[in-house]
């Protein structure tokens, strides 16, 4: 199933060709959110409108040299040499289940202003695959990249930002064009983040 909404989401997150934009500023944020998870989600198979609160937190944010160089490598290896090159990278942010173990960990995170205010953060991760699937063998091997989107909007007079996103647990990215980027997500739609707030 191919998540529309995301689309272009690796194309800003990697950094393909694109105007130049103020440097990522290195200021650790955590934010917190209301996760929607869609039907079909987990092994449990989550019923559809199931919710869980989430911590998200940033340590860093990925320097442009560094994004630019994974933007090469997505161009010139595919998701292979882009998972290969994350698999190497230190995790500078993740997102859990408040209260529960587990994280999914970012490797490249990135920033950039939103047209009319605000401002779009994307992370991308490196999916862990456990044991029972990579012995499997299944289709689902081959979406091994974790995406998280969040729209922002301007701060408030207390300086506080709000926004809503999506989070793609498992999805295979494919160049289709020397700028374009499709995100086909497996098997379900992406959850949605609601209530974004930064603490």
């Amino acid at each position: 199933m191919k998540a529309s909404i995301l689309t272009a989401l690796c194309v800003m997150a990697i950094a393909l060709p694109m105007p130049a934009l103020p440097q990522e500023t290195p200021k650790a944020e955590d934010f917190s959110a209301l996760l929607f998870l869609p039907s079909g989600a987990g092994q449990r198979m989550v019923g559809a409108g199931a919710t869980a609160n989430v911590n998200i937190h940033i340590g860093s944010y990925t320097p442009d040299a560094t994004a630019q160089k994974l933007a090469k490598t997505l161009l010139s290896q595919g998701q292979t040499g882009l998972r290969k090159d994350l698999e190497d990278m230190d995790v500078i942010g993740r997102v859990s289940l408040t209260g529960r173990v587990g994280q999914f960990q970012l490797k490249l995170i990135r920033s950039r202003p939103l047209p009319g205010g605000g401002r779009r953060i994307i992370g991308v991760s490196d999916r862990p695959i456990e044991f029972l699937e990579m012995y499997s063998g299944g289709r689902s091997t081959q979406y091994d990249i974790g995406i998280i989107q969040i729209d922002l909007k301007p701060p408030d007079k207390k300086g506080k930002e709000e926004g809503e996103g999506a989070l793609i647990y498992a999805a295979t990215v494919k160049v289709i064009e020397a700028n374009k980027v499709e995100v086909e997500n497996y098997g379900v739609q992406p959850a949605r983040l609601m209530s974004v707030r930064k603490f």
